[in-house]
């Protein structure tokens, strides 16, 4: 069960509270923008079928808009706004599927197929954002894949987005 917070980190959190604007909507607003369609909150399995892969399931506390007292506010409105997910238009030719993991996957639509950054942690969530991003656009292939870095969240997925086959190819 959570700690109850100490009487130091209750009266610093209670005065960022007051000093923090958290009735400014603007952060869960633009976090909403070009939503397509949200993945809400189901479970994306792995390959063997024993257990979760990814699943936003067990974050409902963040629904209270409310944080306790042994969170800064500011964590928590950060957080409650990182629970908008699903498959989301930034601008033409560039999308992004956020939410099915803990880093966002940006697919941009080139002349010659897709370019994939940040193919996400494992090939399950990976396979999941490609499918949910093929409801919506036009099938095309992948042509290429980008890693931002070598964190396991930004190219685990890999073969969740191109195949062995297409790799060798």
């Amino acid at each position: 069960a959570p700690k109850e917070a100490t009487d130091a980190t209750r009266a610093a959190n209670r005065a960022q509270k007051a000093e923090l604007p958290l009735a400014d909507r603007q952060s869960f607003d633009d976090a909403a923008r070009g939503l397509i369609e949200p993945f809400g909150d189901k479970v994306v399995m792995r390959t063997d079928g024993a257990r979760p892969a990814w699943t936003l399931k067990g974050y409902e506390f963040l629904g209270s808009e409310e944080s306790p007292d042994s969170v800064h506010p500011g964590l928590w409105r950060h957080a409650r706004a990182n629970m908008a997910n699903g498959l989301f238009k930034v601008t033409e030719r560039l999308y992004q599927v956020r939410g099915l993991d803990i880093a966002n996957m940006t697919i941009i639509e080139g002349d010659s197929g897709l370019i994939v950054i940040d193919p996400l942690i494992s090939v399950e969530v990976a396979r999941e954002a490609m499918l949910l991003y093929f409801k919506h656009r036009p099938r095309r292939p992948v042509v290429a894949v980008i890693y931002t870095h070598s964190h396991v969240d930004h190219f685990g997925g890999a073969r969740g987005v191109v195949s062995d086959d297409e790799v060798t190819s």
